[in-house]
């Protein structure tokens, strides 16, 4: 799947290696939306066929399913705590952060959160959980360890990046020396591990709760709005 392939390596840095394209090249074409659209449209493809194609879970098992009934009002509060905290946070902390275009605002708004939590709280637990009893505490129901999993896989997820200057590298010293300052500790730092995995917690209790992968859904799309919202204030 498209988002396991992002644990390991992007796709321009195979390319790179492989002598397809010049690193600048690349670069060029790496960051804009318009490809993290496709990417992360093909994340969202990959889940739902999963499921519907592939037939590896059941819709029910997947969350792919509409939230029970009076369930969106028990997690109401806890939502909105949420959003409103990270919204003061990216409030506060917009300077330290580039303006958004309107398309990267909308991506925000919209992409993200369909593409992970169909992946992490959709397709992946609908693969695991019917092998593992619930039997871990949340708030008004329980989960399993198919659901950690994924908590422990989005935190990871979100803390792995190959930084651009490993295109100019190749496989010499200086290549493993970056690497190895690259994978100290500062670059996955207590307080982002702190936050992904309450993040990733969240949207875990919002999918049990409600029984709908739709509704994490919703929910990561909601925060990522207060994040974007709150980096492009003035």
């Amino acid at each position: 799947m498209y988002t396991l392939v992002q644990l390991v390596l992007p796709w321009t840095v195979w390319v790179h290696w492989l002598g397809q394209a010049w690193a600048a090249e690349l670069r060029k074409v790496a960051g804009p939306v318009p490809l993290t659209w496709v990417s992360k449209g093909i994340g969202v493809l990959c889940s739902l066929g999963w499921v519907y194609a592939l037939r590896r879970a059941t819709p029910t098992a997947a969350g792919f399913v509409r939230p029970a009934p009076g369930s969106i009002r028990a997690v109401a509060p806890a939502v909105l705590a949420a959003a409103a905290l990270v919204l003061g946070d990216a409030y506060l902390s917009r300077h330290a952060f580039p303006a958004l275009s309107t398309g990267q605002r909308w991506l925000y708004f919209v992409l993200p959160g369909l593409h992970e939590e169909l992946f992490y709280r959709g397709a992946l637990l609908g693969l695991l959980a019917p092998g593992l009893a619930r039997t871990v505490p949340l708030p008004g129901t329980r989960t399993s360890w198919g659901g950690i999993a994924g908590v422990l896989l989005f935190t990871l997820g979100h803390g792995l990046g190959f930084p651009d200057r490993l295109f100019t590298l190749g496989f010499g010293t200086d290549f493993w020396r970056y690497v190895g300052a690259w994978w100290s500790p500062t670059h996955f730092p207590l307080s982002d591990v702190l936050f992904r995995l309450s993040m990733g917690t969240l949207f875990l209790y919002v999918r049990e709760r409600t029984g709908s992968a739709w509704a994490a859904a919703a929910v990561h799309c909601l925060l990522n709005g207060c994040l974007a919202v709150g980096h492009s204030a003035g």
